[in-house]
């Protein structure tokens, strides 16, 4: 799917340039990295609390299973 729509306007995603998966020395927040801007997404760690503005948060798959394994 690359039809989306920004605020009643369509756009096609495939005519935007993507970030390469050639390493990229860059800098964020002070912490020096050496990697690719374009990277397969991290697993999901579902030991983790997430915390954002006061208000803790739990992975959907965690609680998905909880309910499957409930029955």
């Amino acid at each position: 799917m690359t039809k989306l729509q920004y605020r009643g306007v369509a756009y096609d995603s495939a005519t935007h340039e993507h970030p390469s998966s050639t390493p990229v020395d860059h800098v964020y927040r002070g912490q020096h990295f050496d990697a690719a801007l374009n990277h397969e997404a991290a697993a999901v760690d579902t030991d983790v609390e997430l915390h954002y503005r006061g208000h803790v948060y739990h992975h959907l798959a965690a609680d998905a299973a909880a309910q499957v394994q409930q029955g």
